[in-house]
């Protein structure tokens, strides 16, 4: 194999190592964002929980005070009936007195229900507590291991950079060049191998002295369709040594 080339195939392959380090990088700024989003989430849902119960119990003291102020009627009216002499004037405040209570009652059936309702809202608020927390926690977590992470990331990217200069440096700029040209368009995969006669990235039968020139190793082979270079080694199959079943004819001694 051309020295190059199998250089190329080394620096290819910690380009392509690279690339995904950075693709991995990339990623971590909004899996952080997604963490504090769904941190917040839980803490939104909390605070939204306990006003939700101070409401009720900003309605159950309404209807406390209510009570207390229909009581106050009551023993008013009581009041009015021990000193009027009138009977008629007596069963009036009597009967205000018996609707007074009859308003109480249902105040209190209400009172019952909001108390009903908030011993509910105790196990909402428990549990959003406790998903908050556990959300909190869990972010402390995730974000220290994404720190973690983008720090070992970079350190690989950097040793990789030094690398890549390295390998560069024993690899002809005009071979270089041309393999940089590619990177931009073949999507990473500029050094291809013979496949059954053909290129190994664009699939299209190669001439017989691109094989040739391929196999002898002495010079840079390009596909003349695609521009990709080309490489051979013996472990390739070419498509004129399969037999008619597809299988490499056994060697002859």
């Amino acid at each position: 194999m051309n020295e190059d080339i199998r250089q190329l195939l080394v620096l290819q392959d910690r380009d392509a190592k690279a690339n995904r380090l950075e693709a991995e990088l990339e990623s971590i700024d909004p899996e952080r964002k997604k963490t504090r989003r769904e941190s917040i989430r839980t803490q939104q849902v909390l605070e939204q929980t306990k006003q939700d119960h101070m409401q009720l119990e900003v309605r159950r003291k309404d209807l406390e005070n209510e009570v207390e102020s229909r009581k106050e009627q009551i023993l008013k009216y009581s009041q009015q009936q021990l000193e009027t002499k009138k009977n008629e004037e007596y069963q009036a405040l009597g009967r205000e007195i018996d609707h007074t209570r009859q308003a109480i009652s249902e105040i209190e059936d209400r009172e019952l229900e909001l108390m009903e309702e908030q011993d509910v809202f105790k196990t909402k608020l428990a549990e959003a507590k406790r998903v908050a927390e556990e959300a909190k926690a869990s972010e402390a977590v995730m974000l220290s291991d994404l720190d973690e992470r983008e720090k070992n990331i970079e350190k690989e990217l950097d040793e990789l950079d030094e690398e890549r200069e390295e390998l560069v440096s024993k690899i002809n700029k005009k071979t270089y060049a041309h393999y940089d040209r590619l990177l931009d368009t073949k999507g990473g995969r500029v050094i291809v191998g013979v496949d059954h006669g053909s290129c190994g990235g664009c699939h299209m039968k190669l001439q017989a002295q691109e094989i040739v020139n391929a196999k002898s190793g002495r010079e840079m082979v390009t596909c003349t369709n695609c521009g990709r270079l080309i490489y051979y080694t013996r472990e390739m199959i070419m498509a004129d040594e399969l037999d008619y079943s597809g299988h490499r004819p056994a060697e002859k001694l």
